[in-house]
């Protein structure tokens, strides 16, 4: 053989195809993340016997802090691979390839409006055969802003029904939108780039509710939130995420939708747990003997990690063939925290800085 070497790459890609008529534009971008080779044995250009018996060669590759998270979705991905090869001169060369999943961490404490609350409200006039038969309203609340995959989402909903009809379902989504962004290969494109929307759904809550004329009903109930790559999937110049509530009231044939965008990080938020402050006993015209004690360290519980909730991809690519193996059906997994419907434990801090010595 000539040598064993390790191949290490990472590519972001996006592809859709716009057909008018007869005629099929295509849509593409890549970006290029990792492209290393470890030669594990042997060398480039000569030959060499490797020994009998079974032989294991660590190896070790330091990743750029801004790569972007794992992702595969319908109309693209950011994937990231290794591929063992054997390479023999006159002979087919054998390969194994396998992915692996890449964390670009989104600390929800670096985002001011992660904690923010949501309110949202919403009115809509229900058509009749001549005229109309009312209206319903809806308001849907939230704690707080962003979240992390298994993170329990404790909304709350309002309904009136002001019409002359039975609200017959509700319905609570967790929508994610996956914006691709590419550039046609045609000889009259202007060059300008392309954007292209896919989105896919999961449902946190599905009910049949029978609330009658001039009637309203509250529903507060807790979801958990399930394994996502995080919002804006940063480091990525061609693909972008993000997510949104969506709240469907069906009467009728009428239809009321609220939305919200939420965030999702893969760090949780630091929850404040006020405690009571004491005073300073150290009298005037004298110094502390000890450093001024600082709230404990904030432990999140050390996550899991949970394959993506919208499945994911065949890796095999244009450079495999048959003698490449390992190229089973591969889902990206990403950080997920095993809290329950408590969710993250809060952080004791002081409810006030101390007095000064002059105050006490």
């Amino acid at each position: 053989m000539r040598n064993i070497k390790l191949y290490f790459e990472g590519k972001g890609k996006s592809h859709w195809e716009v057909k008018q008529g007869r005629s099929k534009t295509d849509y593409r971008a890549q970006e290029s993340y990792i492209n290393y080779t470890i030669i594990l044995f042997g060398a480039a250009n000569t030959t060499s016997e490797h020994p009998a018996g079974s032989h294991f060669y660590p190896f070790s590759l330091r990743l750029a802090p801004n790569l972007p998270s794992s992702f595969e979705g319908k109309r693209g991905y950011v994937r990231y691979f290794c591929k063992a090869t054997i390479d023999r001169p006159w002979k087919f060369d054998e390969n194994t390839k396998r992915a692996f999943t890449v964390i670009h961490h989104l600390d929800l404490n670096a985002s001011p409006e992660a904690g923010y609350p949501i309110y949202a409200e919403q009115e809509e006039s229900i058509a009749g055969c001549c005229c109309s038969d009312g209206s319903i309203s809806a308001v849907l609340s939230i704690n707080k802003k962003g979240y992390v995959p298994g993170e329990p989402l404790n909304y709350s909903i309002h309904v009136d029904n002001r019409s002359d009809k039975n609200i017959e379902r509700m319905l609570l989504e967790l929508k994610q939108d996956v914006t691709y962004t590419g550039y046609s290969s045609s000889l009259f494109s202007s060059g300008n780039p392309k954007t292209h929307v896919k989105s896919d759904v999961f449902c946190l809550f599905s009910g049949t509710r029978n609330v009658n004329p001039n009637n309203s009903e509250d529903i507060n109930q807790t979801a958990t939130i399930p394994a996502l790559p995080p919002s804006n999937l940063d480091g990525c110049g061609i693909i972008d995420i993000q997510y949104t509530l969506v709240l469907t009231v069906s009467v009728g044939w009428s239809t009321l939708e609220i939305e919200k965008e939420i965030i999702i990080g893969t760090i949780p938020l630091h929850i404040p747990m006020a405690v009571p402050s004491f005073p300073s006993v150290v009298p005037p015209g004298t110094m502390a003997t000890a450093p001024p004690l600082e709230p404990p360290p904030y432990v999140d519980p050390p996550p899991a990690y949970e394959d993506c909730v919208f499945g994911g991809a065949n890796i095999r690519d244009e450079n495999d063939d048959e003698h490449t193996t390992g190229l089973s059906a591969w889902t990206p997994a990403y950080p997920y925290y095993h809290w329950g419907e408590n969710g993250p434990p809060p952080i004791a801090v002081p409810s006030a800085p101390p007095p000064a010595y002059n105050q006490v």
